[in-house]
C-alpha cells in the first residue's frame, strides 16, 4: 500500500516538472559510464550480429541480423518474416534499415533486394537488373524518392521515383564501388564509396566529388550546424560546412568501420568494429581545442567490443547494437561517481559541512567536492574512517576506532586519543560551544574542548552509545538504543524512546526542521524535547533498514533498503503526529541508476551538498542524483494490440476481430513502447460492455475474459511510461461473437414458449391430480352416505315399519268405542309421518339430485311460492354444466336456506336466483330487494338461536366453495357462492390453454373441463 500511495502521490510533482522542463536526452555532462546501462545478448533471447537499428512511428525498435527482421518492444524480440518471393531468391540476412518520413519500413537484404513494411502490411520492392546484390545503404530525398547503394558494379547508386528503379552510375564517379548514401536536410545527396565523398545537390546534373583519401568504408552524418561530417577506419572528419579541412578527430586504432550519428544534443556517436562505442561532444566552435573521446566496450561492459550501430530513439536513449547482442544507454535520476572506485574494503562514508562541501572518504582517500565542483581527491592514503563532522573555523573531524583527526583543506593534523578503555568513536558532533563530542560506543560519551578529553555515561543510555547529533541550538542529542537524552551544557535531559527491540539499531542521524530525527532497523524516531515520535516500518516499509538520512528546507532523504526515499516535510510531520496519515514518497533504486545497496553499517550513507545534489555511499560506489537536473520522460508511450487469442489460438490482426461462435476465452496482449523503462510502463483497460471502470493492469501485458455472452465489445488499454505520462488515446480492438445456435434470440424465444408450456403442462396435470384427490374423496363420501342410506332402510326404517304393522294388528283388535282405540290410531298416523320423513332422508343420503342444477333450483323455488309472496326468478349464465351430485346437494342446500330466508325475513318482492357456469368456477347469487340484514348481524354472523347462516357457511366449506353476504340496512341482500370448477364439475379433463394451441371442440361452445 505504501509504495503505491508513495508513487500515486508524487504525479503532481512530476507533472510540474514536465511543464518546468522538455524532455532530455543524455545529459553531455555525464560520461557514457554514468548512464543507465542495460544490455540484451544472445542468452537472453537477443538476436547476434545486429547490423542495424531503426524505430517507426509506433515506438518499435527494428534490427536488422543475419536471421532476418527482429521487432523489439522492450521485452520481447519478435522475428518479422517477409512472404517468400516465388521467382528470385531472397536472402535472409538484413543489411540496412531505413524510415520514411510517412512511416514506412524500408529493408534492405544481402540478396534479393528490399522489403517495405507500412501499415501493417509487407511488399516486396525487387529489380532483376539490381536486386542480385548487397543493399548496403538506404536514404529518402526531400521528394520522397527512395535512394540505396548496392554491391552491384553496375547498379551502384540507384533511385527509385514514380514506381520505377533508375541506375545512376553514370552521374558520379565511383569506379571501386558506393558504400554510403546520405540526405543532407538542405536536399542535397551524399555519396560516400572508392576511397572519395560525393555530393549532388538539388538541381545539379551530376555527383561532384568534395574529398577523398579516405580509407575501409565511410559513413556520414550531419551536425546541428549543417555541416557533414565522414567517418572512416582512421577517425572522424568534417567534409563540408564550418569547420571542413580543419576539424579532424582520430580514432587511436584502426577500425574496419565506423558509423556515426548525432543525437539531439549534438554529440557525435560512433559504433566500430572492433572498438565499442564512443562519444565526442562537441564545442560551440569546431575550431576549438580537441575534447576528450568518451569510450565505452566490452571492458565497461558493452555485450561486445565488436560494435556495427549507434542509434538514438524517440525518447533520447542510445542503442548499440552489437555481434553479441542489443545495448541501451539511457538518462538516469542517479550518476555513480567515476572517480570514487566501485570496491572498498572498509566501505565508504559521507559527510556535508557548514559551507556545503561534500566530503567522501573510502578505505584509502579523502575526496572532496565543492558546491557545483565534481569530486576530487583531496588526501591520499588517509583512511578508512568511521565518522566525520564539522571542526570550528571550517575544518572538519574525522575519527577511526579511537584515532581522531582535523583536517583543514589538505593539512592533517591528529590530536590525542580519547585515555577511556572501549572508546570506538562511531559519530562525532560539535555543539555549540565548539567542543567535540564523539559516541565511543560501549566506552561512552567522550568530549575533546580543545585541550583535554572528558567522559561520561548517562545511565538513561543503557551500556552503549549507537548515535549523536547537534539539534540547531547546538544542543547534543545521544542514543543509546535503551533511551535518549538532551545534553546542554551540564544539563543532562532524559528523552524517553520506544525500546531498542520495537526500534531496532539506531543509525546516523539528521537535523533540519523537522528536528533530530534518525533511522533504525525497524522505522524512524523523531526526538523531542518532551519525549519521542516513532513511525514503523510495518506503516511504510520503505522507511526500514536506514543507513542515511538528510534534511533539507522542504524535503527530507532516506537511503536504506528500499532505494533512495524523497519524502517531503509535511507529509512525514503529518505521518509522526497522526497514526493514520499517508506517507507519500518518490523511491529510486537500481533501476533509476542506484549503483548498489545501502552499507548496512552504522555511519552515514548520506549527504546534500550546498548545490542540492543528493550523495550516496552504496556497496557498489558512491553516486549522486541533482533534484535540478532530473531526466523527466515526457514522450507518452505509444499503445498498440499485439494480438487476440481466443481459445488458445491467435486471431487475425485488425481493428476488427470476428470471435468464432461459442469462444469460451480471449487473451489479449498489448504493449506499451516506451522503451526507455519498458518494465516500468503502467496500463489500464476496459471492455466495454464488461467491465463498468477502468482495470488498474499494472506492469501485466495481457487482459484475460471468459465466458462472454454473444455480441460487440470495444476493448481499450492506455498506457504511461515511468514518470506518468500518460497516453490517454490508447489502442483499441472490436470484439464481435455471433451467437450460437442455442444463443440464438429465436432459440430462446423457443426455449422459453417451450418452458411456458411445461409449465402450463404442469401446471394442468397438478390441477388435475387435485381435482382427481378431491372427486375421489366426493365418492368415498357419496358411497359412505349411500351405504348409511341403505343400513336405515334395511335395518331402522323395515323395523319401524314391522312395529307400526303389529300395533296396526293389536289396534283392530281394540273395540272403536274405547278411547284407546283413537290414541292407538293416531299414534300410528304420527308413526307413518315419522317413516315417510325417514325415507326422505334416507333418499337424500343416497344424493338424488343429479347433475340438472337448473332444475332442481326452479323446483325449490316453485314449491316457495306463494299468493302475495316474492316473485322468484331463476337465470342461466353459460351453458350449463352437470355437477358433482355431493356438491349438487350442498349448493341446493344453501340457495334452499338464502330462499328461506329472503321469503321469511327480508320481506322481499322480488328474488334473483343467478347462475353462471364458468370454465374455472361456479358462480351462484341469489339476490333480493328487501329489507337487508343489519351490519351488527352480519359482522358476529348471525342472529342468537338462528343457525342459517352459519349453516350456510358450513357447507360452502365441506364443497371448498366460498360464501359472501353483502347487505345494508333497507338496501337488499346479495348471497354469492362461488365454487371451483374443478370440484364443483362432474366430469372435468386437461386441456391445453386456448392461447398457447387454439380451443378444443369444436362449434365454439365453451367446453367442461
Amino acid at each position: 500500500m505504501a509504495n503505491g500511495s508513495a508513487k500515486i502521490s508524487w504525479v503532481a510533482f512530476l507533472v510540474a516538472l514536465l511543464l518546468a522542463s522538455p524532455a532530455l536526452a543524455l545529459d553531455p555532462q555525464r560520461a557514457i559510464t554514468q548512464y543507465k546501462h542495460m544490455r540484451w545478448t544472445v542468452e537472453d533471447g537477443a538476436p547476434a550480429a545486429i547490423e542495424d537499428i531503426v524505430q517507426t512511428p509506433d515506438g518499435y525498435l527494428w534490427l536488422g541480423t543475419p536471421l532476418g527482421l527482429y521487432r523489439f518492444d522492450g521485452v520481447n524480440f519478435e522475428p518479422v518474416r517477409p512472404p517468400r518471393p516465388k521467382t528470385y531468391k531472397l536472402n535472409d540476412r538484413v543489411v540496412r534499415l531505413m524510415v520514411t518520413r510517412s512511416g514506412a519500413l524500408w529493408v534492405g537484404y544481402e540478396e534479393g533486394g528490399l522489403a517495405v513494411l507500412e501499415k501493417g502490411r509487407i511488399r516486396l520492392v525487387f529489380d532483376p537488373r539490381i536486386f542480385r546484390s548487397v543493399v548496403y545503404s538506404i536514404a529518402e530525398g526531400q521528394d520522397g524518392a527512395i535512394w540505396a547503394t548496392t554491391s552491384n558494379p553496375k547498379a551502384k547508386v540507384v533511385r527509385f521515383s514514380n514506381g520505377a528503379w533508375q541506375i545512376l552510375d553514370p552521374l558520379i564517379d565511383m569506379p571501386d564501388g558506393a558504400h554510403w548514401v546520405f540526405v543532407g536536410r538542405d536536399g542535397a545527396v551524399w555519396v560516400a564509396g572508392s576511397g572519395r565523398v560525393a555530393r549532388m545537390r538539388p538541381g545539379e546534373p551530376r555527383f561532384t566529388t568534395i574529398e577523398s583519401g579516405f580509407i575501409e568504408e565511410v559513413a556520414l552524418a550531419e551536425d546541428r550546424r549543417g555541416a557533414i561530417w565522414a567517418a572512416d577506419a582512421r577517425g572522424v572528419r568534417i567534409v563540408e560546412g564550418p569547420g571542413a579541412g580543419r576539424v579532424v578527430y582520430p580514432l587511436p586504432t584502426v577500425s574496419r568501420q565506423t558509423r556515426i550519428f548525432f543525437d539531439r544534443d549534438d554529440s557525435l556517436w560512433g559504433a566500430r568494429h572492433p572498438d565499442g562505442v564512443f562519444r565526442i561532444r562537441l564545442t560551440p566552435s569546431s575550431s576549438s581545442a580537441m575534447p576528450d573521446i568518451d569510450r565505452f566496450s566490452a571492458g565497461e561492459g558493452l555485450s561486445s567490443e565488436m560494435a556495427y550501430r549507434a542509434f538514438e530513439d524517440r525518447e533520447g536513449d542510445i542503442w548499440v547494437g552489437t555481434v553479441r547482442g542489443l545495448d541501451r544507454f539511457r538518462p538516469a535520476a542517479i550518476a555513480p561517481e567515476k572517480v570514487v572506485p566501485i570496491s572498498s574494503p572498509y566501505g565508504y562514508g559521507l559527510f556535508s559541512d557548514a559551507q556545503g562541501a561534500v566530503y567522501v572518504y573510502d578505505t584509502e582517500t579523502l575526496y572532496k567536492a565543492k558546491p557545483g565542483q565534481p569530486l576530487k581527491p583531496l588526501i591520499r592514503r588517509l583512511g578508512p574512517f568511521t565518522t566525520m563532522c564539522d571542526a570550528p573555523n571550517g575544518g572538519i573531524w574525522l575519527a577511526f576506532d579511537s584515532k581522531v583527526f582535523r583536517v583543514d583543506g589538505d593539512r592533517v593534523t591528529r590530536i590525542p586519543d580519547p585515555p577511556y578503555p572501549n572508546v570506538e568513536v562511531t559519530a562525532c558532533a560539535l555543539d555549540a560551544r565548539g567542543d567535540l563530542w564523539g559516541a565511543g560506543f560501549m566506552g561512552g560519551l567522550v568530549k575533546w574542548d580543545g585541550r583535554t578529553w572528558t567522559h561520561s555515561m548517562p545511565e538513561a543510555l543503557g551500556r552503549a552509545v549507537t548515535a549523536l547529533l547537534a539539534d540547531s541550538r547546538g544542543r547534543i542529542v545521544a542514543d543509546g538504543g535503551r533511551n535518549a537524552v538532551l545534553i546542554d551544557g551540564a544539563t543532562v535531559k532524559l528523552i524517553k524512546t520506544p525500546p531498542r527491540l520495537q526500534r531496532g539499531g539506531t543509525m546516523p542521524m539528521a537535523n533540519g526542521p523537522l528536528g533530530v530525527i534518525s533511522g533504525s532497523d525497524f522505522g524512524l524516531t523523531r526526538f523531542r524535547e518532551t519525549g519521542s515520535q516513532f513511525i514503523s516500518r510495518d506503516r511504510f516499509s520503505f522507511i526500514g533498514l536506514s543507513h542515511g538520512l538528510a534534511q533539507t528546507a522542504t524535503e527530507t532523504w532516506l537511503l536504506g533498503a528500499a532505494g533512495l526515499v524523497r519524502m517531503r516535510n509535511a507529509d512525514l510531520e503529518r505521518a509522526f503526529e497522526d497514526p493514520k496519515a499517508d506517507l507519500p514518497a518518490r523511491i529510486y533504486d537500481l533501476k533509476d541508476g542506484l549503483p548498489g545497496p545501502a552499507s548496512y553499517k552504522y555511519r552515514a550513507d548520506l549527504a546534500i551538498g550546498g548545490d542540492g545534489r543528493v550523495w550516496m555511499a552504496t556497496t557498489a560506489g558512491i553516486a549522486s542524483l541533482d533534484p535540478a537536473r532530473l531526466p523527466i520522460n515526457a514522450v507518452a508511450p505509444p499503445v498498440a494490440i499485439k494480438s487476440v487469442l481466443v481459445d488458445g489460438k491467435r486471431a487475425a490482426d485488425g481493428p476488427l476481430v470476428d470471435l468464432p461462435k461459442g469462444a469460451r476465452s480471449v487473451q489479449i496482449d498489448y504493449v506499451g513502447l516506451s522503451l526507455a523503462a519498458p518494465e516500468r510502463v503502467r496500463f489500464r483497460y476496459r471492455l466495454e460492455g464488461v467491465d463498468d471502470d477502468w482495470v488498474e493492469a499494472g506492469g501485466r501485458r495481457q487482459a484475460f475474459y471468459a465466458n462472454l455472452k454473444p455480441g460487440k465489445y470495444v476493448f481499450r488499454v492506455r498506457a504511461a511510461n515511468a514518470d506518468g505520462v500518460w497516453n490517454e488515446e490508447g489502442a483499441s480492438v472490436t470484439l464481435d461473437l455471433p451467437p450460437t445456435l442455442f444463443q440464438s434470440r429465436l432459440f430462446q424465444l423457443l426455449c422459453a414458449v417451450l418452458s411456458l408450456a411445461l409449465l402450463v403442462v404442469a401446471f394442468q396435470w397438478r390441477m388435475g391430480r387435485l381435482t382427481e384427490r378431491l372427486q375421489a374423496g366426493l365418492r368415498e363420501r357419496i358411497a359412505e352416505r349411500e351405504r348409511i342410506a341403505r343400513e336405515l332402510h334395511d335395518t331402522l326404517l323395515q323395523g319401524v315399519q314391522g312395529l307400526i304393522l303389529t300395533f296396526q294388528s293389536a289396534a283392530r283388535q281394540v273395540p272403536a268405542d274405547l278411547p284407546a282405540r283413537n290414541q292407538l290410531e293416531r299414534a300410528l298416523d304420527r308413526a307413518e309421518a315419522v317413516v315417510v320423513e325417514a325415507r326422505d332422508r334416507v333418499r337424500s343420503l343416497r344424493v338424488s339430485v343429479g347433475g340438472d342444477l337448473m332444475t332442481t333450483l326452479r323446483a325449490v323455488a316453485d314449491s316457495m311460492r306463494s299468493d302475495g309472496g316474492a316473485e322468484v326468478v331463476t337465470t342461466a349464465v353459460g351453458r350449463p354444466i352437470a355437477l358433482h351430485p355431493l356438491v349438487a346437494d350442498e349448493v341446493e342446500r344453501i340457495v334452499v336456506e338464502a330462499l328461506f330466508n329472503a321469503h321469511r325475513h327480508a320481506r322481499a318482492s322480488h328474488i334473483d336466483v343467478i347462475v353462471t357456469f364458468e370454465s374455472k368456477r361456479l358462480l351462484i347469487n341469489i339476490r333480493d330487494n328487501g329489507v337487508g340484514i343489519d351490519p351488527a348481524v352480519l359482522e358476529v354472523g348471525g342472529r342468537d338461536g338462528h343457525f342459517g347462516l352459519a349453516g350456510m357457511r358450513e357447507r360452502a366449506r365441506k364443497i371448498r366453495a366460498s360464501l359472501t353476504v353483502r347487505s345494508s340496512a333497507g338496501a337488499g341482500t346479495d348471497v354469492e357462492l362461488i365454487t371451483p370448477g374443478a370440484v364443483a364439475y362432474a366430469h372435468r379433463r386437461i386441456g391445453w390453454p386456448k392461447g398457447l394451441f387454439g380451443p378444443r371442440g369444436g362449434g365454439g361452445k365453451e367446453s367442461a373441463q
